[in-house]
């Protein structure tokens, strides 16, 4: 039913070219800066965000966590054809415990910078939250950075790290 709300609320309640005019100086947003559209266009944050993401170049993501898991995330297009996704309806994933959203509304922050290993294993991501306790849920907008890694580099330091390995295997013999 939400989804539905979120998808009229995108076509009718947020012109695709105001919309437009309104984001684009939006390289690496946070929730905050969104609070400001739900305004104008009397809609969710969620829908606020969903419909950034299918309209962004950016590689981004939103995630809706309860209870210390993931709930459900979706990701631009950008962000999903380079290979990064939760697949939280397919299996429990629990929310990165050095992310804001487990570090819950105490921790006093609405966005930080991580490093690579919190949220991505390879990439470092600015998270932004909002906590909305009444419903038991944290949102976390996440913006990755607008290249992604080389998978090629990937495979080189795989490779490296097994070359590594096997030298260190052989001088114990």
């Amino acid at each position: 039913m939400e989804a539905k709300a979120n998808q009229f609320a995108a076509m009718v309640l947020m012109p695709p070219d105001d919309f437009r005019e309104q984001t684009k100086s939006f390289l690496a947003p946070t929730l905050a800066q969104f609070e400001d559209l739900k305004d104008r266009y009397e809609v969710s944050l969620t829908a606020i965000v969903l419909n950034w993401l299918k309209t962004t170049d950016r590689r981004a993501m939103i995630v809706v966590s309860k209870d210390g898991f993931i709930d459900w995330s979706l990701g631009s297009d950008r962000l999903f054809r380079s290979g990064v996704f939760f697949q939280a309806k397919k299996e429990t994933i629990p929310i990165p415990e050095r992310s804001l959203a487990a570090l819950g509304s105490a921790c006093g922050k609405e966005d930080a910078r991580h490093p690579a290993g919190v949220w991505n294993a390879r990439e470092g991501v600015l998270e932004s939250v909002v906590f909305a306790d009444a419903h038991g849920m944290t949102i976390s907008l996440l913006i990755y950075p607008k290249d992604a890694p080389s998978r090629w580099e990937a495979a080189e330091e795989e490779a490296e790290l097994m070359d590594t390995y096997e030298a260190f295997k052989r001088g114990q013999r």
